[in-house]
Formats: structure tokens, C-alpha cells, sequence
């Protein structure tokens, strides 16, 4: 992934900054790739199934345990039909997140996967609805013929005439490309799992960050429950003030009258005495 190392080694310099110890080592995937080697190994499981199915038939005909295989196959290519869909939505959702474009090469990579597994599961259904007519060879075994290499996804080699196409599982080629998509895939796995990694190492620290938050918003509430007390309490004093004011208003009033009739006394009496 373009600029995923230096994302990486961003994060690895943060969690050394601070502090933060190595968490053990995780190999996460993400759900397309989880999800694509479910439906490998469903399409194993059923081609097998349905060969084994072949062999109780030819041997013992409809028996419980043929019923059992064809049941089993029922089920691996109902759970197969319904993984497709979800495939080709994680796809889509993949093309609309940003930083789609740096991924161009991987997603149409990925999308010609769902193509060839989609040819895998509609040609392994016709592979079991035509399972009965499936001739054999000379020894008894069943010959697959041209179901056999339609599983494959070689439906022009199927028309061929020699019986081991029929029999073959797959050719260098394909399994070169299968090697290349598995490949590929781990490469993925192993990017994800880098980043995978590097958060669970960030995840103490990020619990801590959190613990110190909730302990900081409890210091805040109670600052605030302070602040509200004080504001009461300096209401309260001035209250008290305005009154002490009024008091004294009214007491001032009062000797100023005093004052006046002495005074008036005083000038009366003086004159008096002049008289």
C-alpha cells in the first residue's frame, strides 16, 4: 500500500516517545481477504464432497451416506452463493473510501478474484446437478470429464477428448495464478497485520489517555461545584453589604439632625447672651 511504511513508522516513533511497551503480536486480516479464503475452502470441500459423492453412488447407489454428501454439498454451495454478494459489497465500499485511487492496482485486482471465484461457484453447481450422469473410466473411478475441468474454469479444454483433462486438478498456470493471488493476499495480511500491531501497542496508552481525561473531567466538575458555592457566598456578602449600607445611610441621616438642632441651639443660646 503506497505510504503505508512511513504511516507505520510514524506511529512507532509515537509509541516509543511515549513510552509505551510491546503488546504481543497479532495477525489480523481484513474481512474481504477473511472472507475469500472462506470461499476457497468451501470450493475444496465441495468438489471433494462431490467426488466422494460419485464414488458411494457408483459403489452403493442412493444410500444415507450419498444423501449426507449431496446435503453437505447443498449447504457449502448455498453458504458460497451468499458469500459472493457480500465479496462484491466489501468490494464496492473499498472503491468509495478515501484513498481508493493509490489502491487502483489492488482493487482491480480484487475484482477480477471475484470474477474467477464466481465462475468457480456457478460451474461447481453445474458440476453437482449433473453429478449423476458423471461417466468412469476402465478401473472403476469416476472420470469427471467435463464437469471436472468446467470446476476449473477451463470449459474450451473441457471440450477435449483426453481423459485426463478430466481427471487433472489444475494446470501450471492456474496454479500460478492462484500462487500469485494467495501471494498477494499475504502481502495484504501481512501490512494490515503490521498496522494491526502498532495499534494494539498504542491501545495502553490510549486507555490511559482516557483514564487521565476522566480524571481531569471529575476535577472540573468539582471546581464547578466550588465556583457555584462561591458565587452563593459572594451574593450572600453582598447582600449583607447593601444593607450595612442603607444602615449606615439611615444612622448618618440621623446625626446629621443631631447636629443641627445643637447647632441651632448653640446660636441661640450665643445671641441670648449678646442680647
Amino acid at each position: 500500500l503506497h505510504g503505508i511504511g512511513e504511516f507505520i513508522r510514524r506511529l512507532e516513533k509515537i509509541a516509543e516517545e511515549c513510552g509505551e511497551k510491546k503488546a504481543k503480536e497479532t495477525e489480523p486480516k481484513d474481512e474481504f481477504l477473511r472472507l475469500k479464503q472462506r470461499v476457497y475452502a468451501l470450493l475444496e470441500q465441495a468438489r471433494n464432497d462431490i467426488h466422494e459423492r460419485q464414488i458411494l453412488l457408483k459403489k452403493r447407489g442412493n444410500c444415507q451416506e450419498s444423501i449426507q454428501k449431496g446435503y453437505n454439498v447443498r449447504q457449502n454451495l448455498d453458504e458460497l452463493k451468499r458469500s459472493l454478494p457480500r465479496l462484491q459489497e466489501l468490494h464496492k465500499r473499498a472503491q468509495g473510501k478515501r484513498g481508493a485511487k493509490d489502491k487502483k492496482d489492488e482493487l482491480q485486482a480484487r475484482y477480477q478474484d471475484i470474477r474467477v471465484l464466481k465462475r468457480h461457484i456457478d460451474e461447481i453447481n453445474e458440476l453437482f446437478l449433473s453429478g449423476h450422469d458423471v461417466p468412469t473410466d476402465a478401473s472403476g473411478a469416476p472420470s469427471f470429464g467435463p464437469q471436472s475441468a468446467s470446476l476449473l474454469g477451463l470449459r474450451d479444454i473441457a471440450r477435449g477428448t483426453d481423459p485426463e483433462d478430466g481427471r487433472r486438478n489444475m494446470t501450471g498456470e492456474e496454479e500460478g495464478a492462484l500462487a500469485a493471488m494467495k501471494k498477494r493476499d499475504g502481502e495484504l495480511d501481512q501490512q494490515v497485520g503490521e498496522i494491526g500491531k502498532v495499534i494494539e501497542r498504542l491501545d495502553p496508552l490510549a486507555k490511559q489517555i482516557g483514564v487521565t481525561a476522566d480524571r481531569q473531567r471529575i476535577r472540573a466538575e468539582g471546581l464547578n461545584t466550588d465556583v457555584s458555592k462561591a458565587e452563593h457566598d459572594l451574593e450572600s456578602l453582598n447582600k449583607r453589604v447593601t444593607d450595612i449600607m442603607k444602615y449606615e445611610k439611615n444612622t448618618n441621616f440621623c446625626c446629621q439632625m443631631v447636629l443641627g438642632v445643637s447647632l441651632l441651639c448653640c446660636v441661640g443660646f450665643i445671641f441670648q447672651q449678646v442680647s
